[in-house]
């Protein structure tokens, strides 16, 4: 109103003078180059609040690093819980034996899903996994491991407040409220700088969509690994077929022993009387 047009008059007329006074003395003196219009009024304070809300929300939707198109996204079903208990572990621990790269075979449920190298294709392709399917009160578990052990990987999702995990061995993401979301693996570091990596994923969800009854689902549910194949039940060496030592040893019994001492006394026996006599 007229108290701000006047304040700004009276400020650009201070800025003059002392401008006016300082060339008339000679003085050098720094001023700098602000006139009113360039001091935040409420209105331009308020344009700018509004800058800074939108680029937060800008940030917090660039937050998460999953870009998934459709050749490398996979819609998944998530198994039901009862499911995993029903293996038999020697054929299990075949098609463990036996997986390549590539394969549709299946190892106590996981899919074995491939993360080329960056230089694979020419824009970078992670593979990723929508859940598919209504899961609305459910538990849903996703759980991951590489294979060979030994390679790390990272894991990204457009979940809420989903921070990016790297260096992963063994994962496991179990909650609610996962309709329609995304995960995403890639390499971790130069985990696959010069060749591709493996790793098993598997999706179950619980068979309840009661919140008092599956609370505590996700520390109960099993969520073995494939590499505990191996781990729990070692190989079975072949028997040894060869000799047995311990059967091919010469074995004396007490007459073939008297026997050689007799003989060896009636060959000693003349040598010492001969030292005496």
């Amino acid at each position: 109103g007229i108290n701000a047009e006047y304040g700004k008059q009276w400020y650009q007329r201070r800025v003059r003078e002392a401008v006016v006074s300082t060339q008339s003395t000679g003085t050098s003196v720094l001023i700098y180059n602000h006139t009113f219009e360039q001091i935040p009024t409420q209105d331009s304070m308020l344009r700018l609040s509004i800058v800074i809300v939108l680029l937060g929300f800008l940030c917090i939707s660039d937050a998460s690093t999953v870009d998934c198109i459709t050749a490398n996204t996979s819609s998944i079903t998530p198994a039901a819980e009862d499911d995993q208990d029903d293996y038999v572990f020697e054929d299990e621990l075949a098609k463990l034996k036996s997986i390549y790269s590539g394969s549709t075979e299946t190892v106590l449920g996981y899919k074995y899903v491939t993360i080329h190298p960056v230089n694979y294709n020419e824009i970078e392709v992670n593979p990723c996994w929508t859940v598919q399917g209504s899961v609305t009160g459910h538990k849903v578990m996703l759980v991951a491991q590489p294979y060979p052990l030994g390679e790390g990987f990272c894991v990204d999702s457009d979940i809420d407040g989903f921070s990016q995990l790297c260096n992963v061995n063994e994962f496991k993401y179990c909650d609610d409220g996962v309709d329609g979301a995304t995960f995403q693996f890639s390499c971790y570091q130069q985990s696959c700088e010069k060749q591709s990596i493996n790793i098993f994923v598997k999706m179950v969800k619980s068979d309840s969509d009661d919140a008092g009854e599956i609370e505590y689902w996700c520390d109960s549910t099993n969520d073995t690994y494939p590499s505990s194949l191996i781990r729990s039940k070692p190989e079975v060496q072949p028997a040894y077929e060869g000799e047995d030592p311990s059967q091919t040893k010469e074995k004396y019994d007490s007459g073939d022993l008297a026997t050689k001492v007799s003989l060896l006394a009636l060959i000693l026996g003349p040598l010492f009387l001969s030292l005496f006599f």
